[in-house]
Order: structure tokens, then C-alpha cells, then sequence
């Protein structure tokens, strides 16, 4: 890329800003901090479902991760959820820059979304998104009946602290800072499963081989778990349909 263009495409970012994701264009860097197309995570994804051919990810935000998904050379597409719609303006600005033909952005309040709408996936990407939600058993549920594998990258509430219960799961309130924080939940409070719980909800929707990557006990903003799920019977039924 030519300096003239570089520089005429940092001008194009810079309109754009805030930016909370970093983009690695033609050996340079636009954009904000957040380095989701080298985050651990989607190695991680790929490992434990090296195949993948069709994915939804949840809360896509700039589409740094849609994108790093879309670059497997399994993947056919990436069907892209995010709640606001400033962020899918950039993210739509960066798939005309990648010339992207696999993403396909959606603007929708996870909350309210019916998935089931959707048709079924190969897996699910949900990172960073399901410690945001008021009632984040609603979407293990739905997720259940529309992809036999996901992956989870979460927080979640210490066990000492994981005094509430909200329909049958233990966790706690977390507050958090409404619509206009790029980095929060689209209501005023979420709830944080403890991780027996979490865990619980997905064998009891069918996810039988639970997979905990990771436990970070040490995390900033508390305890963060990475985790992959796989239901079989689901998997047999699907490749019935193919």
C-alpha cells in the first residue's frame, strides 16, 4: 500500500473514532487497543472445532473476531451479532477495506433476539458476552437447540460470592454501565453464573463433553473461565440434514 493510501486510510479510521479494536492492514496497525484478530481465543476455538464450517458469534463489536474467524480457510461464513449500531457501522467499513465475503453483520439486542430464526450453526463464538446479560440462562437455552458446539469465554462469580439464585442457578448481580459503555451490557444489571453453575446448564442442555480450557482465578474484574461444549447427538443429527 502506497503512503498516499495509508495515509488517506488512517483519515478514514480516524472519522470513525472511537475505535476499541485493532486492525493489522497491510503491515499497519488502524484503529484502537484491542488486538482480537491475534487474540489466544480463536486459536483456542479452532482447536477444539477444527472443521467449522458456518459460525455465530455473539456480541461482535467492531468485528475484530468476525474477521479473524472468517480467515480459517474451513469457515464458509460468519453470521456476526452485535446490539449497537455505531459499532456496526465500523465493522461493515472494515469488511469493504478486507474485501470480506464471509461475514454478515447483524444489529440485534441479544436479549430479544429469536435464534431459532437464524437456522443452525456449526458452533458458536461467545466471548465477552454472556456475563453482560440479565438472564444469561435464556441463551444457553436457545443456543442449545440451534448448534452443537460452543465456546465460551466468560466471567464468572467467585463461589463465596455466588449467593443469588435466579431460576435455579447460583451466581451474583453484576451493574453494569448501560448502553452508552461500548464495553457493557445493553441492560442496567447482569448476572454472573458461578461456575458449577454454568457448567450445570450446559450439561442439562445436551452439551455432554464440557471442556474447561481455561480457569483464571486472577483475572482483574474477577474470576474468567474459557470454556468448550459439545452435544454428539446433536452432531449426528445435523450431519442427517447436510
Amino acid at each position: 500500500m502506497s503512503s498516499e493510501k495509508q495515509s488517506s486510510l488512517k483519515a478514514e479510521f480516524e472519522k470513525r473514532n472511537p475505535w476499541i479494536t485493532r486492525f493489522h492492514i497491510e503491515n499497519e496497525e488502524y484503529g484502537g487497543f484491542f488486538d482480537a484478530m491475534n487474540d489466544v481465543r480463536i486459536e483456542q476455538f479452532f482447536e477444539c472445532f477444527p472443521s467449522v464450517e458456518n459460525i455465530l458469534e455473539l456480541g461482535s463489536l467492531e468485528g475484530g473476531h468476525s474477521f479473524a474467524l472468517a480467515q480459517n480457510s474451513a469457515v464458509k461464513k460468519v453470521t456476526a451479532i452485535e446490539g449497537r449500531a455505531d459499532n456496526i457501522q465500523r465493522a461493515e467499513f472494515v469488511k469493504e477495506v478486507l474485501d470480506d465475503k464471509k461475514v454478515e453483520f447483524l444489529e440485534a439486542n441479544i436479549e430479544k433476539t429469536d435464534f431459532d430464526a437464524l437456522g443452525k450453526f456449526d458452533a458458536v463464538f461467545c466471548s465477552g458476552l454472556l456475563y453482560h446479560l440479565p438472564e444469561p440462562w435464556k441463551l444457553i437455552e436457545q443456543l442449545g437447540k440451534i448448534s452443537p458446539n460452543i465456546f465460551i469465554w466468560t466471567q464468572v462469580s467467585e463461589e463465596v460470592k455466588a449467593k443469588k439464585i435466579r431460576n435455579g442457578w447460583r451466581g451474583k448481580y453484576y451493574r453494569e454501565g448501560g448502553f452508552f459503555d461500548p464495553l457493557s451490557g445493553l441492560s442496567k444489571k447482569s448476572f454472573w453464573f458461578s461456575l458449577g453453575s454454568l457448567v450445570n446448564l450446559l450439561t442439562i442442555n445436551g452439551y455432554s463433553k464440557i471442556r474447561i480450557i481455561e480457569n483464571n482465578l486472577n483475572h482483574p474484574k474477577g474470576p474468567a473461565v474459557t470454556i468448550a461444549a459439545t452435544k454428539d447427538v446433536f452432531e449426528k443429527s445435523i450431519a442427517k440434514d447436510k
